[in-house]
């Protein structure tokens, strides 16, 4: 029997960046209401998870540690649990905004120093 192996790709080949699952979330529940599984989908169409589909498990994970923290909330709809945005997710997703924005500016400052050193490079 051969056991299948899990391979992640490393992030500098394009690999998920399973952090921003969480501001992925908020943003997608800002648009509407959502169940797990339209989370799951929607998260997956992302670019971030383009070369592999969120890991479900996580996922679920993620929403049950959002919704202990308040920045989510749920209610069952047709025997579905439905996600919807708090005010103190709102509050979270503009706080992730101004952090991603930083990270922006030192992700474009890497992206030059890489550059000049692909320049450089025989």
């Amino acid at each position: 029997m051969v056991k299948k192996v899990n391979v992640r790709l490393c992030p500098c080949q394009g690999g998920t960046l399973v952090r921003f699952l969480q501001p992925a979330i908020l943003t997608i529940l800002s648009q509407e209401p959502c169940h797990g599984y339209m989370l799951l989908q929607r998260v997956g169409q992302t670019r971030l998870w383009q070369t592999e589909a969120p890991d479900p498990a996580g996922v679920y994970r993620a929403l049950r540690d959002m919704e202990s923290r308040g920045l989510i909330a749920s209610q069952t709809e047709e025997g579905r649990k439905v996600f919807h945005l708090t005010e103190e997710g709102a509050r979270c997703r503009s706080t992730w905004l101004r952090t991603l924005r930083t990270y922006q500016l030192g992700l474009e400052e890497m992206i030059d120093a890489l550059e000049a050193c692909e320049a450089g490079d025989p």
